[in-house]
């Protein structure tokens, strides 16, 4: 079982056991779809597109670290259910920021961010919650999960190097009866 840690009310964090060559590979990969003629790509802000969504069928490397997703969210949802996840990359460059935005589109239970590389100084992710805004430094290997509905943002990276986190959604199968 991981170890998850409640930061705040609704707020989990869990560093996965990943080795650096499990993040390389995923990586990798996504390096490899990153412009593929199927990889979707969503939400084009100030010279790039935020959302990226490589092909799932052709992104073997993403299955592990899925499983490790589904697990955390179940133990953190405290249900046994069939759970679907619809997952998308964010390539943050020098200078960029991702502005003030909610996962809440109907369906979702539980929406999460994990960061595979990130640089120091590549932006500080900002949940705003009823009474404050809570400032979360992201680490290489550190996933976050938070309610759907929970309004956050992500501060300039003001490093030289780009910032890579894969973004998801986590809800019930559509076969599932039970939200």
């Amino acid at each position: 079982m991981l170890e998850i840690q409640q930061i705040q009310d609704g707020i989990y964090s869990c560093r996965l056991p990943a080795e650096p060559r499990y993040l390389d590979e995923i990586i990798k990969g996504f390096s490899r779809l990153e412009d593929a003629a199927d990889t979707k790509k969503t939400h084009f802000f100030d010279g790039r597109y935020e959302n990226i969504y490589p092909s799932r069928e052709a992104f073997t490397e993403i299955e592990a670290l899925l499983e490790v997703i589904f697990d955390c969210a179940q133990q953190i949802l405290e249900k046994k259910q069939p759970l679907e996840i619809s997952f998308w990359f964010n390539q943050m460059r020098p200078g960029h920021s991702t502005t003030l935005h909610t996962h809440d589109d109907g369906y979702e239970l539980i929406s999460g961010v994990y960061y595979l590389d990130v640089p120091d100084g590549s932006g500080d992710i900002l949940m705003h919650l009823p009474e404050q805004v809570l400032k979360i430094t992201p680490q290489s290997g550190v996933m976050l999960m938070f309610p759907p509905d929970l309004a956050h943002e992500v501060a300039q990276n003001l490093s030289t190097e780009s910032r890579l986190s894969m973004a998801f959604n986590i809800g019930p199968t559509k076969d599932s009866t039970e939200y």
